[in-house]
């Protein structure tokens, strides 16, 4: 009877351990807004999306959200897919700008950084703004976009960006690397 309850106890507790001690290996490091809430979409062996939004935001009614793609099984590098969202935001915005392609390494990883302004959106009307940062890992292509949506605006116009946003943006997007926990030549912060 009391190995059973000691069974049990150890049975509950091996989940909470888990997320305590997640195994060994290649991690993502983000610092997520504070209050903002993790929204699982899509998990499977080849690619696993999650997507964060601000308090009082959800699905259908968002002004800026968070979206993280980790790609298991793809050898694209960070410029190639970096260069396919320039292209779709060409192919679905009236008028769409990109800034330039940054490539540089994320605690020795490759990462390729970019900005895209679209003015309004062929399906949504809305005027948006995307910061997107890929990252080439051992175990997969990791991609963090920070996106902004509100009133369309004109070619010659400055997006209505809230005020504060993009200052918030620059200090999110500095914190995002990759580290693996294997490997010391790629160190996971203590």
């Amino acid at each position: 009877m009391r190995i059973a309850a000691i069974l049990a106890l150890i049975c509950l507790a091996l989940p909470a351990l888990a997320q305590q001690h997640p195994p060994p290996g290649e991690r993502l490091l983000m610092n997520p807004p504070a209050g903002w809430a993790v929204v699982p979409v899509q998990r499977g062996d080849k690619m696993s999306i999650t997507r964060l939004f601000p308090p009082g935001e959800d699905e259908k009614n968002w002004g800026e959200l968070i979206t993280v793609q980790v790609y298991h099984s793809s050898e694209q590098s960070p410029r190639t897919f970096i260069d396919s969202v320039i292209q779709y935001s060409r192919e679905n915005c009236e008028a769409a700008g990109a800034s330039t392609v940054t490539e540089a390494p994320a605690n020795g990883y490759p990462m390729a950084v970019v900005s895209v302004t679209c003015t309004k959106g062929r399906k949504s009307g809305m005027g948006g703004f995307v910061l997107v940062q890929a990252l080439r890992g051992k175990d997969a292509l990791y991609v963090v976009q920070r996106q902004w949506r509100g009133p369309a605006f004109g070619r010659d116009q400055t997006p209505p960006f809230p005020e504060g946003m993009l200052r918030r943006w620059s200090e999110f997007s500095h914190q995002v690397s990759l580290c693996d926990t294997r490997d010391s030549r790629y160190p996971c912060p203590k």
